[in-house]
């Protein structure tokens, strides 16, 4: 009996302890923004980055999500995802919610989609976010002047009329399975003249379709052929056609090739980064002027200079380039195993697991998986350790 209870205790202890240190990475909160445009309140939610509170002087990106109570939840447990590979930015994420979905998200109004609600709201909605909630959220949080727009179905045509319309709001747009098919495809003429514009367009657009078929699926074809035969400056896309994901899971699955994508477009080639840290410093001085705001070299992008200094064997550049990837994100357990890295490989070993040392202890302050951390942290000891007894 009290062998029973007591196993009861110590499983309630550490249920109990595992809830004190587990912890959901980042911020999440709710708050509302009245619009005199829309005439009504709107409930908007906000996610903040991992590190948004830990970085004090970083800004960051903003992505508003459309459809924001159906796509919120799985946009930002991706983006996370993605965050701690290194295949997506950190972003604050801004999930707008519904009220009257067909009025905000179709550019014309079209009486034969009466049972859905009143249509043709589109213009008003983009006032609403040009005026009223971008100058919230940047007024609010700390913002970098980038921001994406991503809807779905519906609220993906309004992204890409949002696109043509207004180029300037936003530097990418992500628009999973877009309803391009509205009011006998009307967007059309204007986006064949948009695209046949000889200015520069320093944008990003990723779209998809899953197994959609008839207008749905024609109006993806004819508008991937207007984007494949387009010339303009500056401008990037990519589209996708997966059948094995149906109408209602293409922005689940779509989000995380949008992000990955997305930032691939924003990186340096593999042969700037073997070139120097200069090189890559220039290149986002550069992307900083394209798109307009400060585009601070990706921590990622760094460090891979870094290993191509290490690869060469150029162990004072690489110790250098990690030391400023170091100073730049002071809170990333990662930028100090690839600093014991360097150290590791000059033979550095003191200072070395000095490093490592501190990327574990960092780990648990950014909380991230740190498995790898306490082998390297491990197999450092025993190599110091063996060498002392030789």
């Amino acid at each position: 009996m009290y062998q029973k209870l007591a196993c009861v205790f110590i499983g309630l202890i550490l249920s109990l302890s595992f809830e004190a240190t587990a912890k959901v990475r980042g911020e999440a909160m709710v708050t509302t923004v009245t619009s005199e445009i829309l005439s009504e309140s709107r409930e908007i939610l906000i996610h903040l980055p991992n590190n948004y509170s830990r970085y004090k002087d970083t800004t960051y990106p903003v992505l508003y999500l459309l459809d924001g109570q159906r796509n919120f939840s799985h946009t930002v447990g991706t983006l996370d995802l993605l965050n701690q590979s290194g295949m997506a930015q950190e972003m604050i994420i801004v999930g707008i919610t519904n009220t009257e979905r067909t009025r905000d998200f179709t550019p014309t109004y079209d009486e034969s989609y009466n049972e859905w609600g009143i249509s043709g709201g589109a213009d008003n909605f983009l006032d609403f976010l040009e005026k009223e909630l971008k100058p919230y959220v940047t007024s609010s949080y700390r913002t970098n002047n980038y921001a994406i727009l991503a809807g779905h179905s519906l609220s993906a045509l309004f992204t890409v009329y949002a696109l043509h319309e207004r180029p300037d709001m936003f530097q990418a747009y992500f628009a999973f399975s877009p309803s391009l098919w509205w009011h006998e495809e009307v967007i059309f003429p204007e986006a064949k003249e948009f695209f046949k514009s000889d200015s520069d367009l320093n944008k990003y657009l990723y779209v998809n379709m899953g197994s959609e078929d008839g207008e749905m699926l024609s109006a993806f074809e004819n508008y991937s052929e207007l984007l494949n035969n387009s010339t303009r400056k500056g401008f990037t896309f990519d589209t996708e056609l997966d059948t094995s994901e149906s109408h209602n899971t293409t922005a689940l699955a779509g989000m995380s090739l949008a992000l990955q994508k997305h930032l691939n477009s924003l990186r340096p080639s593999g042969t700037v980064i073997q070139a120097s840290l200069p090189a890559v410093e220039q290149y986002y001085e550069e992307l900083s002027e394209k798109y307009g705001f400060h585009a601070k070299p990706e921590y990622k992008a760094v460090n891979h200079a870094g290993y191509a200094a290490l690869n060469k064997k150029d162990f004072e550049s690489a110790i250098s380039i990690f030391k400023k990837n170091v100073t730049s994100f002071p809170n990333k357990s990662d930028a100090y195993d690839s600093l014991a890295d360097g150290y590791e490989a000059k033979g550095d070993l003191a200072l070395a697991l000095e490093a490592r040392k501190r990327a574990l202890a960092m780990s648990y302050e950014e909380n991230v998986e740190n498995g790898a951390y306490k082998t390297r942290l491990h197999n450092l000891e025993k190599k110091i350790a063996d060498g002392v007894k030789k």
